[in-house]
């Protein structure tokens, strides 16, 4: 009687064989892998205000979204901070913030020129909500402030989202922003003037949320002359 065993007959062993996980990082740098998680980790709790005692950047070109590696920490907080002072320092930010506060705070540009004065008076969750909301109803500065805000942080799954969003709406930040060297510098002392102007909402689901009052936009034409 002729056998109908195969003449190979698969063992447990063979199975096992082809589950194996092959190892992809047998050249990978552990070293340098633990040098970057530190650089992170130091960006990431790094108090923005304690920056402004570094040299200015050396770089000129605004940090380009559209390429794929890793953005430099540092060079994303000096361009967040450019983008901010150059919304402020805009022909009609008092006027746009005074219509976001007029306007229940439903205006997308309006909700950008607080995010900006946040973030530069310190208050980084606060920023990151506004900017949040002018992004989400289709505001290109605001998405490229939180692409500088999450590579400055370290947080680069975050920051490749946001990077993603802008290459797919064809963001241009030359265009969008202007040129580099036109920014002001920070003077941290002056933003400080600024808190008193803005109280807080509890929200049930979303937590504290920052909003300006009326006077605020007084103190935004105070603060552009002072900067």
């Amino acid at each position: 009687m002729t056998s109908l065993q195969p003449e190979h007959r698969t063992t447990i062993d063979d199975l096992l064989a082809k589950a194996l996980t092959r190892n992809r990082y047998t050249a990978y740098d552990i070293a340098a892998a633990e040098a970057r998680l530190r650089s992170r980790q130091a960006a990431r709790h790094r108090p923005p205000r304690q920056r402004t005692a570094d040299a200015a950047p050396t770089h000129t070109e605004w940090t380009p979204p559209d390429d794929e590696r890793t953005p430099d920490a540092d060079r994303a907080w000096w361009d967040l901070n450019a983008v901010c002072l150059l919304v402020l320092f805009g022909p009609d930010a008092d006027g746009q913030l005074a219509e976001f506060i007029a306007g229940q705070y439903a205006d997308k540009t309006g909700a950008l020129v607080f995010a900006c004065l946040l973030h530069l008076a310190d208050d980084s969750s606060g920023a990151r909500f506004w900017w949040r909301f002018a992004a989400g109803v289709g505001h290109q500065l605001a998405e490229y402030c939180l692409f500088l805000d999450h590579a400055h942080s370290g947080e680069f799954h975050d920051a490749d989202y946001w990077r993603r969003q802008l290459v797919r709406h064809h963001f241009e930040p030359v265009y969008m922003c202007g040129d580099r060297h036109t920014a002001p510098l920070l003077n941290p002392p002056c933003m400080d003037q600024v808190h008193p102007h803005i109280t807080r909402q509890q929200h049930p689901e979303i937590g504290s949320v920052p909003l300006p009052q009326p006077a605020l936009v007084h103190q935004l034409r105070h603060l552009t002359t002072l900067l």
